[in-house]
């Protein structure tokens, strides 16, 4: 599990708090998200190192072509989400412990 220091800061805890209303309305992005990384690691082995930022540009391709009950889907994937979305991925899945590498946080998700 990945440790966070605690330092308030207005800002991060915007980011923290768009990311948690944002995950809630849009879990299928998690989903994609884990499943790709997963993949990443049956192609590249149970050690590699993937770059989240460039699993976020998959899942923005992927959700540009695929549908979701028939429709494409009409949100955008915001950039600011990616530290909070690698970190909830290792947390909840032991299979890709240590697949991003991570900066300091200042804030708890």
């Amino acid at each position: 599990m990945v440790q966070l220091e605690f330092k308030p800061d207005p800002l991060a805890s915007k980011l923290a708090q768009d990311f948690r209303n944002w995950h809630g309305k849009h879990p299928e992005v998690y989903e994609l998200l884990v499943r790709c990384a997963q993949e990443w690691r049956r192609v590249r082995g149970g050690d590699a190192i993937c770059g989240m930022k460039m699993l976020w540009e998959r899942v923005r391709w992927e959700m540009s072509i695929k549908k979701q009950d028939g429709e494409v889907w009409a949100y955008k994937c915001n950039n600011n989400h990616t530290a909070f979305y690698a970190r909830k991925i290792m947390d909840e899945n032991p299979d890709l412990d240590g697949i991003f590498e991570l900066r300091q946080q200042t804030h708890i998700i």
